[in-house]
């Protein structure tokens, strides 16, 4: 008898994160409605970039996301690389990888840009995602609420969000 390999599943927590990250948005009053091609590109960036930080060997990427950790997040950058690893998206980690994309230099070498080649993403949407962080933030900024709570609280929503 023989076996046949099943595709890996995407683990609930993954899910949960990217599903988090929408709805921040949605909180936000900035994602395009549902089924549009602005909304399907949102919802691939979102998933793409996910998998390419967690998935990727690519040294380029690996360098960026390290780094974009360590000059955001100090000490607390090994902790919270670590959380993205078991967890998905972090407000932290989106952060940091918005706030490290926006530097120039960033996208100044092919590495980067070929490395996300093998997700089928790149610095457009990049661009995109970063826009929504950069809208969303200001939106709720007049709220008196701030990205990370939203975030936090959509994340405990959420599959594979830890009951704690």
């Amino acid at each position: 008898m023989r076996t046949v390999a099943q595709p890996a599943r995407t683990s609930s927590v993954y899910i949960g994160s990217v599903m988090a990250m929408l709805a921040t948005f949605e909180d936000a009053g900035i994602l395009p409605p549902e089924g549009t091609p602005q909304a399907n590109r949102i919802i691939k960036a979102v998933i793409q970039f996910q998998s390419a930080f967690l998935k990727s060997n690519h040294p380029a990427i690996r360098q960026f996301f390290t780094e974009a950790h360590r000059t955001t997040l100090g000490p607390r950058a090994e902790e919270v690389e670590e959380s993205f690893r078991q967890s998905g998206w972090s407000a932290d980690t989106f952060n940091a990888v918005i706030t490290a994309g926006q530097i120039e230099t960033a996208w100044g070498t092919d590495g980067l840009s070929d490395g996300l080649r093998e997700f089928n993403i790149g610095k457009q949407d990049f661009d995109i995602l970063a826009e929504l962080y950069q809208q969303s933030s200001r939106a709720f900024s007049t709220q008196g609420k701030t990205f990370q709570e939203v975030y936090a609280q959509r994340r405990r929503e959420m599959p594979g969000a830890k009951s704690e």
